[in-house]
């Protein structure tokens, strides 16, 4: 059971009131991954969730704010799907990781399509969450690489490289996926590659040669 902030068990009301955001929240998901965010009503999402009106703005002050919840919550799904595991070297983990990021945006792909990859659409606070979970998935990367995610030289080219990954995911999704998975990941490395290489150019460490190293092939 949900223990409530003050560590005792939450009430009825607090219970019911938790049930209708979860409500909320999974109609905005489902309205939010079938359609672009224009197109969607607060009315639409109070009628799927069955509840009055007004509480979605009680719950989550309004659409805008109900919007950046759901990106945050379908990027908590995709990074549990995709979560790093510690098996293997650095490029057998890294690649695990594309992987399964990929195949969860083909199973969930109107999701993919209309909330986890249109992010040049987002404003306000949407964007402030998808800027929050691409930020952490860099950091993951970087983490698995050895390398500082707050090194400034760093920071622009591995922005380009999330999203070139973003921009190529929508077009494969797009296209009917004309190539496999695997092979997706391959062009994604590429990108990390190049995002490390250019980053040496401003600024070149030991620790971006070694980055580069990580992602080469085992001649073993």
């Amino acid at each position: 059971m949900t223990r409530s902030v003050t560590g005792k068990p939450p009430t009825r009301r607090q219970l019911a009131a938790q049930e209708t955001r979860r409500k909320l929240l999974d109609a905005a998901l489902e309205h939010f991954s079938q359609r672009p965010y224009a197109d969607v009503t607060v009315g639409d999402i109070a009628r799927s969730a069955g509840v009055a009106h007004g509480l979605l703005s009680h719950h989550f002050n309004g659409k805008e704010s109900l919007y950046a919840e759901a990106v945050l919550e379908i990027d908590r799904r995709l990074r549990e799907a995709a979560r790093l595991t510690p098996e293997g070297s650095a490029l057998e983990r890294l690649r695990r990781h594309l992987v399964a990021h990929l195949e969860f945006l083909a199973e969930h792909e109107d999701a993919a399509r209309n909330l986890i990859l249109r992010r040049s659409e987002a404003t306000g606070l949407a964007w402030e969450a998808f800027e929050a979970t691409r930020c952490e998935g860099i950091r993951a990367v970087c983490e698995l690489l050895g390398l500082d995610a707050e090194e400034r030289a760093l920071q622009l080219p591995l922005r380009g490289f999330s999203a070139a990954c973003d921009e190529t995911a929508l077009h494969w999704l797009a296209g009917g996926r004309p190539c496999g998975i695997e092979a997706l990941v391959d062009v994604w490395i590429s990108f990390l590659a190049g995002a490390i290489r250019a980053a040496r150019g401003l600024a070149p460490t030991p620790a971006l040669d070694e980055a580069l190293d990580l992602l080469q092939p085992s001649q073993d």
